[in-house]
């Protein structure tokens, strides 16, 4: 039997591949004759990568007899899809198709190999077992594989937790922890499915400090109350068992300390402070848990002992109620004259005065400044630094001159005298004070005095340190109220005394009314008129006048003075006809007046009243 060799789109395919293969063969056969070769099977299916096939080959001759020994030579048109060795074993290789042909004296086979990998199961990679802590992402590493494990192309999967309150999962399979717990994540690829388990373990997410805060000591010293705190999971479960540390290397807040929490989560640490005085930081935090932490604030007192406070600059000099004009500065520094930063520092300041500070706090180089404003009274005015607590350190003085301020009342010395003798230098002098608007004295002030009366030593006094003008003030020789006026530069208001200026002692007595002749026996038909004065002829009021007379009577005998310095005195004449007179003494003194007349008898003419010398 003869068959027609025909060539197929397979062979054509085979390119010039095959003329080598058929060249070689044709050798190889030497004087045999091949004149049709077939393969078996002329077509077949593989389902998963790795596969064989196994190819027949049957190789005839012209009268239909096969020929035994004939070598056969095999190709594949893809090598990416399957490869076939000598013995015409075929390997899948990957999906898709070849055709497998075999060529034998000058005549080719062809055999149809289509690859069509098939989802056997999903291959995970990894344990069996994924654990991760709250919070914490994972990705899955999985495949759709075929029979022998290799991953089949073209396969998704999906993917689904089961409980997402403890792990969710997105399509990309990656895995986020949620809570605390154990759940199942199933993958769906085709027909097959997977599932993986996962753990979720609690972690620490916070610490949440619950006492011991913002304590203060001596620097150096315990806190005198233990640092509470409570370590909460993400969940916001307490954990128990995590070490938690106090301190560390760098922050020199003396040793360090660790505790574990107990069943509820709870630690209780004590802090030493460190040596520098100030506010201190600490860190309170998980061990490996770098971002697990709180920071615990505390102050750390100055001690007397290792702590210099001092003033900087000159003493402050300034006006009563008035601001400084440059801030009062202190300076804090260790005993080894190091600067003492960060420490609180609080001012007070007496008499009156206020003191604000432009920081609570030191600054790097260990000062600190407030603003002064002074108090109401002059001189010598203190303000206090108190440095960390009042029980461990004493309070630092700070004193200032203030200064009066502008003359701003002229007032009288409340003893200044209220009556004077007229003519005369009054016997306590006359003082004046200056002061300012507080009250305080106010020195080198000039003060001008003027009277309408009498005279002062200096028309121009200036005060002294106590504020004070004293001066002499001769009265003037009238009687009656006399006015001193005093003023000064600045002072709106002039000062005055006005006082009564007395008449002085008696030196002139003298009668009046007296005629030069009268009846003998018969009272003057007048009055007689007493007057007492002084020697500037002021009348001297009250003073007691002793009338006298050898011949008859007078009335009244004694009497003081009126405001007018008189005496009115009645005489009767005795009965003797001749000279008569009268006396007036003022009592306590040799002043005194003697008045003569000539009496006559009866019935004589008498003269007109004459005044007596």
């Amino acid at each position: 039997m003869v068959r027609a060799w025909k060539w197929g789109a397979g062979s054509l395919s085979a390119g010039a591949a095959l003329v080598s293969i058929i060249s070689s063969v044709r050798s190889a056969t030497g004087a045999q004759q091949v004149r049709w070769i077939g393969v078996a099977p002329a077509a077949d299916t593989a389902f998963a990568i790795g596969d064989t096939i196994q190819l027949a080959s049957t190789i005839t001759d012209g009268h239909g007899g096969v020929l035994p020994g004939v070598s056969v030579g095999w190709s594949s048109t893809d090598t990416s899809v399957a490869v076939v060795d000598s013995a015409g074993t075929v390997v899948v290789q990957g999906a898709g198709a070849t055709t497998v042909v075999a060529a034998a004296g000058g005549r080719i086979a062809q055999s149809r190999i289509l690859v069509r990998p098939r989802a056997a199961a999903i291959r995970i990679h990894g344990d069996t077992l994924v654990r991760l802590p709250e919070g914490g992402t994972s990705r899955i590493v999985a495949r759709v594989v075929d029979a022998r494990r290799y991953p089949v192309p073209g396969q998704s999967i999906a993917w689904r937790s089961v409980d997402p309150s403890v792990v969710v999962v997105d399509s990309l399979a990656r895995l986020t922890a949620v809570s605390a717990g154990r759940t199942t994540i199933a993958a769906t690829g085709g027909d097959v499915s997977a599932e993986l388990s996962v753990e979720v373990y609690p972690v620490p997410a916070s610490i949440t400090l619950l006492a011991g805060d913002n304590q203060r000591a001596p620097a150096g010293r315990r806190l005198p109350n233990p640092l509470r705190a409570q370590i909460v999971s993400r969940g916001g479960r307490p954990l128990a068992g995590v070490a938690v540390r106090i301190g560390s290397a760098e922050d020199g807040a003396g040793v360090q300390q660790t505790d574990t929490s107990d069943a509820d989560g709870m630690v209780e640490l004590f802090w030493t402070l460190g040596a520098r005085p100030g506010r201190q930081r600490i860190p309170l935090s998980v061990d490996g848990e770098a971002s697990v932490g709180t920071i615990v604030a505390a102050e750390a007192d100055p001690l007397p002992g290792n702590t210099r406070i001092g003033l900087v600059g000159a003493t402050p000099i300034g006006r009563v109620g008035a601001a400084l004009t440059e801030p009062t500065v202190v300076r804090l520094t260790d005993s080894a004259d190091a600067p003492l930063p960060g420490v609180p520092i609080a001012w007070t300041a007496n008499e009156g005065g206020t003191i604000v500070a432009e920081e609570a706090r030191t600054d790097s180089a260990g000062t600190a400044r407030a603003r002064w404003t002074l108090g109401a009274r002059s001189g010598r005015q203190q303000a206090f630094v108190q440095v960390g607590s009042p029980t461990a350190m004493p309070r630092f003085a700070i004193e200032a001159s203030a200064l009066p301020g502008a003359p701003a009342a002229l007032s009288l010395d409340r003893g200044a005298p209220s009556r004077g003798a007229a003519g005369r230098t009054l016997t306590a002098p006359i003082v004046f004070h200056v002061s300012d608007r507080h009250g305080n004295a106010v020195p080198g002030v000039p003060v001008a005095v003027r009277t309408a009366s009498g005279s002062v030593g200096e028309r121009s006094i200036v005060s002294d340190s106590a504020g004070r003008v004293a001066l002499e003030w001769t009265l003037g020789t009238a009687a009656g109220s006399q006015r001193l006026t005093a003023t000064a530069p600045g002072v709106e208001r002039a000062a005055e005394v006005v006082l009564e200026a007395r008449a002085g002692g008696a030196k002139r007595v003298a009668l009046e009314g007296l005629p030069p002749s009268a009846t003998a026996g018969r009272p003057l038909a007048a009055p007689i008129a007493i007057t007492v004065s002084d020697s500037f002829r002021n009348p001297v009021v009250g003073a007691t006048v002793m009338v006298a007379t050898r011949s008859g009577r007078v009335s009244p005998a004694s009497a003081r003075t009126d405001a007018s310095g008189r005496v009115l005195v009645r005489w009767t004449l005795g009965n003797t006809p001749g000279e008569q007179q009268i006396v007036a003494t003022v009592k306590g003194t040799e002043r005194r007046a003697v008045g003569k007349l000539r009496t006559l008898r009866p019935g004589t003419a008498s003269t007109k009243p004459r005044r007596a010398p």
